[in-house]
């Protein structure tokens, strides 16, 4: 099932951001990526924070969205938007949908002292001047900042808003959130997370661009939490740098060219 073009349900891959030996983003190497993973997955976002969407310039966004558009091969793309500030956001999410994007990604502004009211207000903001259907991106490892129950719950009642991305890290709250039934898709964003938040609707994994299949066979019920463990302690995805091991493994296998990431060294969300 899919509203306004979004899927509600599935695996949701967070695409790595690929670079060629110059620097730039390599559209090769996003064509093979998208090929590896386009049999098992609903829907493509790249630019959201296993694609270093906070350390990317405009070109590098711009060129990582676009390449995704170009290879997506049928899948809608949600692009994610990872700025600072309100405007940025607004800015970077405009600019997604004329390139053609199904959807944003929107996380909080980003620092610290925003209050609720401003993390609502931001979100009305992004509804009311973008022509597309937002996710919502739950989380704090980039933006320091997370939305408690009842603005959640208030920001999924705007109209453009049609999911979650629930990367906040506590299972009891994503439960508490499925509880209150939201008139939005509810997807989880981490993978030890999967098993211990039943019921949500679909779910947006780094692990997806190394292991497709294992994760739209979890999500069906045809594999164990221990081989998602499992999946994630091989290619270190519990580390603050994990998306530099899901592209050290990519590179391996042959599907990008290089591993070398954006974010420098110590730079790491």
């Amino acid at each position: 099932m899919t509203v306004l073009g979004v899927p509600s349900g599935g695996v949701i891959v967070p695409l790595v951001t690929p670079l060629a030996a110059d620097g730039t983003v390599s559209e090769p190497d996003v064509a093979r990526l998208v090929a590896a993973v386009a049999g098992h997955v609903v829907a493509l976002v790249p630019g959201l924070s296993t694609g270093e969407g906070w350390a990317l310039d405009d070109d590098r966004w711009s060129a990582v969205v676009s390449h995704t558009l170009s290879h997506r091969r049928g899948l809608p793309v949600l692009a994610g938007t990872q700025r600072r500030t309100t405007a940025e956001v607004v800015a970077r999410a405009a600019k997604a949908v004329a390139l053609g994007a199904a959807g944003v990604v929107v996380p909080t502004q980003s620092g610290s002292g925003v209050t609720q009211r401003e993390m609502y207000e931001h979100y009305v903001a992004v509804t009311a001047t973008v022509a597309a259907p937002v996710v919502v991106y739950h989380e704090s490892a980039v933006t320091g900042n997370l939305l408690d129950p009842a603005t959640l719950l208030r920001v999924c009642e705007l109209e453009g808003v049609v999911a979650v991305k629930d990367s906040g890290g506590d299972p009891a709250a994503t439960r508490a959130l499925l509880a209150a039934a939201p008139p939005v898709a509810v997807w989880q964003g981490y993978e030890d997370l999967v098993a211990r938040t039943p019921g949500v609707d679909g779910c947006v994994l780094a692990l997806a661009n190394l292991e497709p299949d294992l994760c739209a066979r979890y999500l069906a019920g045809q594999a164990a939490a221990a081989d998602l463990d499992a999946a994630c302690a091989r290619y270190r995805l519990a580390e603050p740098d994990w998306y530099r091991h899901v592209k050290a493994h990519l590179c391996r296998r042959g599907v990008i060219s290089t591993a070398a990431a954006v974010t420098p060294v110590g730079e790491e969300p």
